[in-house]
């Protein structure tokens, strides 16, 4: 019997990408401006926003963070290409937009995406600080199967519909910019703060 695995889809999530000192610093600035600024509306349901202009910050907490980001997504991405056995010829310079999220109790996010990145990334410099064993689900990103949905074998789920990952400090999660995803309700009293970015692969030139 020959067994085929298709249209897999790639979820990396780095546990070694934080700097405790610097995401000290980001949250500490994110939490206050949280409490000045009103935000923007997006897919966020409750929690804070912010415009989406972090590579634009000069802090080093900032522009620190956007190169731990860029140098993830290039290993995701010549991980992938190397499993498929693709050849990497272009030189790529990488666009990133940036915005933080800051959630409180009772704060999630809706089903989206971000179809127009070739890949996507949360990373958390604070994951709060709800009940595991209280809350189980709480604050977990979760992604959506992005195929047609089945009919499900009674008593048994062998293709489940969704997959999530519970945030942990440092924590950043690589995964392609067209898979649908949201954030489960956060149930914790400190602010849960995170950062999204989207990534764009573009040829270098070298002008």
């Amino acid at each position: 019997m020959d067994r085929l695995t298709l249209f897999s889809t790639p979820i990396f999530s780095f546990t070694d990408a934080g700097d405790p000192e610097l995401d000290r610093e980001l949250v500490r600035r994110l939490v206050v401006e949280s409490e000045r600024s009103p935000g923007i509306g997006r897919s966020n349901s409750g929690g804070w926003h912010s415009v989406p202009d972090l590579t634009q910050r000069p802090e080093a907490c900032y522009q620190d963070l956007m190169h731990r980001v860029v140098a993830r997504v290039q290993a995701a991405f010549l991980e992938i290409a190397r499993g498929q056995g693709v050849e990497v010829g272009l030189p790529y310079r990488f666009a990133v937009q940036a915005w933080a999220m800051v959630m409180r109790h009772g704060d999630h996010a809706l089903v989206h995406d971000h179809a127009e990145a070739h890949f996507s990334v949360a990373y958390y410099p604070d994951a709060g600080d709800a009940d595991p064993a209280m809350y189980p689900d709480s604050g977990k990103l979760s992604f959506v199967d992005p195929r047609r949905g089945g009919t499900t074998i009674p008593g048994v789920d062998l293709f489940p519909s969704q997959f999530a990952i519970a945030p942990q400090p440092g924590m950043l999660v690589v995964f392609p910019g067209w898979l649908q995803h949201f954030v489960q309700p956060y149930r914790g009293g400190r602010p849960r703060v995170s950062i999204s970015c989207n990534v764009r692969f573009e040829v270098d030139t070298g002008r």
